[in-house]
């Protein structure tokens, strides 16, 4: 959907991003012509995005928006593969001009592309040790946990030993591991961050 109907209500918001009392006037009338979307398609996309924001530098998970990528007003249909949640913020830089639809587009397909390949903690952890750079001290489950990036090539797993200090036992040592982005891992999380659809696609079809 172009915006989200408490941003029409308020009057500073609406006319900050349409410019005009014609496009707010324009904006009042595809509102009430609209149809709604059917609850059984927004589940299927907000479960598509984890029920977090689409955006991936974003990924807040309170009061999301359903984005039509292709605008009603363009003829767009209710249909899940036309549609992205994004948290209020993101749909108001989007409908301002500064996140620009390629980047939505891209976001949408690789949501696709990656829930098919991995599950949705899997592109959790590919965004938090992108944010993180190694997250140390993992346990052998753990690295169960990350075996589908691991096998795919995106990250990488060393094991170290940590010295367990055991007033009845004495020394003793455990192995655990740490884990980092590879750099096919890191430069497909840029890509994905950036709307850069065909590094992407070509990172995750190889």
């Amino acid at each position: 959907m172009p915006i989200g109907t408490r941003y029409i209500r308020n009057p500073h918001i609406a006319y900050a991003i349409w410019g005009s009392d014609e496009s707010i006037n324009e904006m009042y009338a595809m509102t009430n012509k609209r149809k709604a979307i059917p609850l059984e398609i927004k589940q299927q996309v907000l479960h598509e995005a984890g029920y977090k924001c689409g955006n991936p530098v974003c990924r807040h998970v309170i009061t999301l928006d359903i984005h039509h990528l292709e605008l009603v007003s363009e003829g767009g249909p209710n249909s899940a593969e036309n549609l992205l949640p994004l948290c209020p913020n993101c749909h108001g830089l989007h409908h301002s001009g500064e996140i620009p639809v390629t980047s939505l587009r891209t976001w949408k397909m690789l949501l696709l592309t990656l829930n098919e390949a991995f599950d949705k903690k899997s592109l959790d952890i590919l965004l938090a040790l992108d944010k993180l750079g190694k997250i140390n001290r993992i346990t052998g489950d753990g690295v169960i946990d990350l075996a589908p990036l691991v096998a795919s090539g995106f990250v990488e797993v060393k094991d170290s030993q940590n010295i367990i200090q055991s007033a009845s036992r004495g020394q003793q040592y455990e192995v655990v591991y740490c884990a980092e982005l590879t750099p096919e891992g890191k430069l497909l999380v840029d890509s994905w961050k950036e709307g850069d659809q065909e590094t992407a696609v070509t990172l995750v079809a190889r």
